[in-house]
Formats: C-alpha cells, sequence, structure tokens
C-alpha cells in the first residue's frame, strides 16, 4: 500500500479541499484499512492495536473501549469489474516503466525530486489510446508535474517511449508541483491555478 496508493493518496489528501469528493473518498478509504487492519492484528500486536483502536472514531455497534470485543472486519463490496482491474494493472506497469526513467534523471541530478518533472509518454496505436483515456489520472499516478501524450514517430516499432525533462514554471508553494500558472492569481502570487481555486472556493 505505501508503494503506491498512500503514495499516490497524498496529493489529494494535503491539497484538495477539506470536504472535496476526491479527500473524503481517500479519507474513508484509509480509515477501513486502518480499521479491518487494527481488528486482524489485535492477537499479534495486542497492546499497539489497543493503542490505535482508542484513537480511531468508532461505529455505534462498536466496544470503543477494547478492540478484541469487536469482531474481524467483514468484507467491504466494492463495484468493479474485470476490465477496471485490468485497466488498473496496466496503470501500474506504466508507472513502473515512467519511474525507471525518473530514477536515472534523479541519480543523474538533473533533479532532485519527481515532482520536479515533465513526463511525456510517446505510443501508438490501442496503447495511445489507452494512455490518452487513462491520462488525467497519470500526473497523481507517476507524482510529477505534467504528463504529456504524443503519437510515436515510428508506429511500426509498438514500443512506449517515456523521456523526462524538467517541468516548465515555478514551484507551488502549497502543493509542490511546478506550474506556469504560479503567480496568475493576484490574491495567492505563489500558488498555482488549482491550488489558488481551491482556496478560493
Amino acid at each position: 500500500m505505501s508503494n503506491f496508493y498512500l503514495d499516490v493518496l497524498k496529493d489529494r489528501l494535503y491539497t484538495e479541499k477539506a470536504d472535496s469528493k476526491q479527500r473524503r473518498a481517500a479519507q474513508t478509504a484509509i480509515y477501513l484499512i486502518l480499521d479491518s487492519l487494527t481488528r486482524m492484528l489485535t492477537p499479534i500486536l495486542a497492546y499497539t492495536a489497543d493503542e490505535i483502536w482508542r484513537y480511531l472514531p468508532h461505529r455505534a455497534d462498536d466496544d470503543a473501549e477494547n478492540v478484541l470485543y469487536n469482531s474481524m472486519p467483514s468484507t467491504v463490496a466494492v463495484d468493479v469489474d474485470d476490465d477496471f482491474i485490468a485497466s488498473w494493472d496496466r496503470i501500474h506497469e506504466l508507472r513502473d516503466t515512467v519511474k525507471k526513467s525518473l530514477e536515472v534523471v534523479i541519480k543523474e541530478k538533473v533533479v532532485k525530486a519527481s515532482l520536479e518533472t515533465c513526463v511525456t509518454l510517446k505510443a501508438s496505436g490501442e496503447e495511445y489510446d489507452f494512455i490518452e483515456k487513462v491520462l488525467p489520472e497519470l500526473k497523481s499516478v507517476f507524482i510529477v508535474s505534467e504528463v504529456k501524450l504524443e503519437k510515436a514517430d515510428n508506429a511500426l516499432s509498438g514500443e512506449l517511449e517515456v523521456a523526462v525533462t524538467k517541468a516548465e514554471g515555478e514551484k507551488c508553494e502549497r502543493c509542490w508541483s511546478y506550474s506556469i500558472t504560479v503567480g496568475s492569481d493576484s490574491e495567492h502570487p505563489t500558488l498555482c491555478a488549482r491550488c489558488a481555486a481551491i482556496l478560493g472556493q
């Protein structure tokens, strides 16, 4: 979880409006995960689980005093189909490929962190179509400031090309992304347009 899900969630948890649907959904998922883990780990890590339990919010039918007096977690039904799972499997593969390229530029000290970068993906055929469909997700999945998609010059090769460059613009002091929109809002001169809009809501 920490290698992917919790890492990707940071942006929406830290920067989205407190009551936004995306942030509340993330908080709900984290709560369900922690609640379930605490119950399951109680027989092994009794004192630690008990300490966690004291700080967790509880449902009306929970025994809030002691985690031992509560039942094991029940399955949470999530309405997803095989296409949804297959899509996210491909996004995971994309992320692994991009991470290798990011590690190179960080190791070579071109940048210090992935948020300083812009990732350009060059693809063709069905792969291009798939990436185009999931493109809005990729900036947060890769933890970069910008993701661009281009048609590959050599469509016959069929191989995905990944280019990593320094992101344009200035660093937003709120979300830490680099954007050419930083300073575009006179009321928030050190923020990008997205963060300025969130604070203005």
